[in-house]
């Protein structure tokens, strides 16, 4: 077996390689479970889903005492949303409503809810793409809180058990979990994106009851204190009941609760999916090629590590990345 460790952006190379045949996606450490499979169309791909809910919930049903470390069937939606495959049930609402604020004569200025980062939204919603975020910097702190949840050896112990392919946990010694995973790679990640057009505001030094009520009474103040409207983005309903008790302008987005079936991707929606599957459940499969998004010796975001079962197939991505990672050194713009 050979071993790899590239970037996010890299991945693609990969997917360049293996898409002479179909993309064919699947957990091993549940055994033999597909979850989707891919293949080119138009200028992009189209993507069937092989994973239901009852899939997941026949896996998990003798395991419900790990259900917090296990990816469930929410978790691989998310994954959709996440890549910006998936959008929220009511985004033709909030388009419309994002026509009514340009009329305004005040700026605006979105404050998204630490949900909304988890979703990745704002950075794969182009209509977004002009806006100033600010970011209450307990949003930041919730966020960071849940980094910090790493594998003990008993609970790593207790995973052999119960998984297929367990060796392969093996890679998460004293690595993060499920819940950090998600914080670190996804939702961290979405605020590292954001910094260049976000203000990060500090909360206020007031009790409150719950980080919810400090958030929105943070975003109270702000609005007050400057000449934009502020609009609190969020997908929890407990957010917008707290949001009418203060008078703060907000929009409540619909999770979508579609069945997934065959969806469209782009280039980069594709390699995003990807990316999230092998960070959330920690590694998927793709055409006999291990994808970890936790390893043993990861420093960065978004390194992901490969191995290879066949050497012809790790010699041709090596030569490949080699080669482009030695034109980007060249520095050379588009």
């Amino acid at each position: 077996m050979k071993e790899e460790i590239i970037s996010k952006p890299e991945l693609q190379l990969l997917i360049n390689l293996l898409q002479r045949s179909e993309l064919n996606v699947s957990y091993p450490l549940y055994g033999n479970f597909p979850l989707l499979k891919a293949w080119v169309e138009d200028d992009g791909y189209k993507i069937k889903v092989l994973a239901n809910e009852g899939d997941f919930s026949r896996v998990l049903r003798d395991k419900r005492e790990y259900i917090y470390d296990l990816p469930t069937y929410r978790d691989f939606h998310e994954c959709f949303l996440a890549a910006g495959i998936l959008q929220y049930a009511n985004i033709d609402e909030f388009l419309e409503r994002l026509e009514g604020y340009k009329s305004l004569t005040k700026g605006i200025i979105f404050a998204p809810d630490t949900n909304l980062l988890y979703h990745a939204f704002i950075s794969n919603f182009k209509p977004l793409k002009g806006y100033e975020i600010v970011i209450v910097d307990t949003v930041k702190k919730e966020i960071e809180n849940a980094m910090n949840f790493k594998y003990k050896p008993s609970q790593l112990k207790e995973l052999r058990r119960i998984l297929h392919n367990y060796e392969l946990l093996n890679e998460f010694s004293n690595r993060r979990m499920k819940k950090s995973r998600k914080a670190a790679y996804i939702a961290l990640r979405e605020f590292e994106k954001l910094k260049s057009r976000s203000i990060e505001v500090e909360s206020i030094k007031e009790e409150t009851h719950t980080n919810d009520e400090l958030i929105v009474k943070t975003l109270k103040k702000f609005d007050k204190d400057t000449p934009t409207l502020t609009v609190l983005l969020t997908a929890d309903i407990v957010m917008t009941d707290i949001a009418k008790l203060e008078g703060i302008e907000y929009f409540l987005f619909e999770y979508p609760h579609k069945k997934l079936d065959e969806l469209f991707a782009t280039p980069y929606q594709l390699r995003s999916l990807l990316f999230n599957l092998a960070t959330v459940f920690g590694v998927v499969e793709v055409n006999k090629v291990l994808i970890f998004g936790e390893f043993g010796g990861k420093v960065k975001l978004n390194e992901l590590k490969l191995r290879f079962h066949r050497g012809g197939l790790y010699e041709e991505h090596k030569f490949h990345l080699n080669i482009c990672r030695e034109i980007i050194k060249l520095g050379i713009e588009r």
